[in-house]
């Protein structure tokens, strides 16, 4: 019997080391689907970074409605891209898949990252269209075409970054790449497998229903402790949320917080629950999932909460509220001290957190779950 050598190489099923997911060998299969057009987006640096930056996918179908996009994330990142339908080839930044790029041929690549090595990965792929940033002969930041010089000029001018510009993150984006912006809204998926975790602390807590589920996702992330909001606040705040809203309240947050949300739980004088720290990625968004408000500082848990359209109350201190795209979902609350925003890392007096008082926060929460 003659063994037929056809495979088609250029369907977007094939997988080459095994047989694709329809399990056909490649003769006058009825699933072969030709490739459209290759877009790849390099966004590795930031995870609430590349969550916000999702929304561009939506764009992109807009106008390409058969392109085949591939993302290349970090690879601890890979997990909150991995069930996304718009994306096509979710690649871990690594040795491997700079090879693998360098082979390809595209017909664009969004280059969103300001990082010289990714900047550089950026230069080296083929593309007849590239924009975004890209890395020059001397080795510095550039914009691939002038519509992304705006986005390079807010990096390197404080004045026109903190005091001058209104557009949010996702609308400097969209102007960056040549794309209409059209509020597109997160694009995130969520399986039941990672909310599993959380609906089983609800029952074994025996969580009373009809209650509004209040988070509190306490920490500030690593970078920048100047978003931190005091432990004396959040105190202060927990037993008005039960005694005047009548809230289930939960207290949210990673390793880092362990030590605080033990400290909370123990002096809160009224019954808190602490989901724990040592949730994965998609459990601790199984967590959010399950919450009606969530009081955060600008981090992971924001974006989080707004890719799973959550209400949210987001405390502002160190870093510019107008790039924060809340879609109608939620307050911002910033004290406005005259030296914030700072993007400062450490701050001996941190007055743009702690001016942000319990009672604010309280009419906030109250009034996004009453909208």
């Amino acid at each position: 019997m003659k063994i037929s050598l056809f495979v088609q190489t250029n369907c977007v099923h094939f997988k080459g080391e095994k047989p694709c997911v329809y399990k056909r060998v490649c003769d006058r299969c009825p699933q072969f689907k030709p490739f459209g057009p290759k877009l790849l987006i390099i966004k590795c640096r930031a995870q609430g970074d590349v969550l916000r930056t999702t929304p561009l996918l939506t764009g992109l179908k807009r106008v390409y409605p058969d392109a085949f996009i591939t993302w290349v994330v970090d690879e601890e990142t890979v997990a909150l891209l991995g069930d996304i339908p718009l994306i096509d080839r979710v690649a871990p930044l690594n040795v491997e898949t700079v090879l693998a790029l360098q082979a390809q041929r595209f017909d664009a690549v969004y280059s969103l990252d300001k990082d010289p090595g990714l900047t550089a990965l950026a230069n080296l792929v083929t593309a007849p269209q590239k924009y975004g940033f890209g890395l020059n002969e001397h080795g510095n930041l550039t914009a691939f075409t002038p519509a992304a010089a705006t986005a390079l000029r807010l990096g390197v001018d404080d004045h026109l970054k903190f005091r001058v510009n209104t557009k949010t993150y996702q609308e400097m984006l969209f102007e960056a790449v040549e794309v209409e912006y059209q509020t597109d809204d997160y694009v995130f998926v969520l399986k039941e497998a990672h909310r599993r975790k959380a609906q089983a602390f609800f029952a074994r807590n025996r969580i009373p229903k009809g209650r509004l589920n209040v988070g509190l996702n306490t920490g500030a992330g690593a970078k920048f402790t100047t978003k931190q909001w005091p432990a004396g606040h959040f105190l202060k705040l927990i037993p008005r949320l039960r005694k005047d809203l009548g809230a289930n309240v939960f207290l949210l947050g990673g390793p880092r917080e362990k030590a605080l949300n033990a400290r909370l739980a123990r002096e809160a004088k009224v019954k808190v629950l602490d989901t724990g720290t040592d949730n994965s990625l998609l459990e601790f968004a199984g967590f959010l999932s399950l919450m009606d408000v969530v009081v955060c500082a600008d981090t992971l848990a924001m974006h989080l909460a707004l890719a799973q359209k959550k209400k949210t109350v987001v405390l502002f201190g160190p870093t510019c509220s107008a790039e924060i795209e809340l879609y109608g979902r939620g307050r911002k609350l910033f004290a406005g001290p005259d030296c914030a925003p700072c993007y400062k890392q450490t701050c001996p007096d941190p007055v743009c957190m702690t001016a942000i008082t319990p009672d604010q926060v309280l009419e906030a929460v109250r009034e996004v779950a009453a909208s």
